[in-house]
């Protein structure tokens, strides 16, 4: 049907290309890009110039959880998940359990 045509036209076409401009807004933030730059995790701040201030320079797109993580730890609400070696197994399954349960 019309969902499968469409599907493999994402698959051969839109897929392989590069989005040169992206922006998420966030409650607190947002997430950019400009192509060919990295990422960029921005926080409101009203003493900045512009009204923002860059908190995290990545060379991929962050999950919405690394987002948040991002956010929280340079806002001292949470360990450097780095440091840590990241989130750990469970702690990735209990997100993603906690996000199953909200749908």
């Amino acid at each position: 049907g019309f969902g499968m045509a469409g599907r493999m036209l994402r698959e051969r076409l839109i897929d392989d290309l590069t989005s040169i401009y992206y922006l998420r807004t966030l409650q607190w933030g947002a997430l950019t890009r400009i192509w060919p730059n990295q990422f960029t995790v921005w926080q409101e701040d009203e003493e900045e110039e512009g009204g923002y201030r860059m908190i995290k320079s990545l060379d991929r797109l962050p999950s919405n959880p690394e987002v948040e993580d991002i956010y929280d730890y340079e806002n001292g609400l949470a360990n450097d998940p780095a440091a840590g070696g990241g989130l750990g197994f469970l702690d990735a399954l209990g997100d993603f359990v906690n996000g199953m349960t909200k749908l």
